[in-house]
């Protein structure tokens, strides 16, 4: 399964909560049991460390599978968090892994921050 192209913004200084649904070949939701759900964004493929790392694993959790039958995860970032944030448009992507260790990248595309206004 190739990468779905999925861009979205993130408001600087706000709560950020993004529902995922995964779906399999015949629109049925994959059962998300047992598998870890990773994203991370820079600025560019090489950069050492992300601007944006979020995971199912603890640290830096910020992914929460919400509905394992229904193929559902959250991401989520508290307004502290998104309020620290500073870039304008950056790159993402985001990746499903099994319980048997089998990797997929699910979504990339670009993260672009709204500036905050209201400090």
């Amino acid at each position: 399964m190739a990468a779905g192209e999925y861009s979205f913004s993130i408001e600087q200084g706000a709560t950020f909560t993004r529902t995922i649904t995964v779906r399999q070949a015949d629109d049925s939701p994959l059962d998300l049991t047992g598998y870890k759900v990773r994203m991370m964004a820079r600025a560019s493929y090489d950069d050492a460390a992300p601007t944006i790392s979020l995971s199912t694993i603890e640290p830096p959790g910020g992914i929460t599978i919400t509905d394992p039958a229904g193929g559902q995860f959250q991401l989520n970032m508290n307004a502290a968090a998104t309020g620290a944030l500073k870039f304008s448009k950056i790159m993402y992507d985001l990746e499903i892994e099994s319980g048997a260790g089998l990797v997929t990248r699910l979504l990339e595309g670009n993260v672009t921050l709204i500036p905050e206004v209201t400090k």
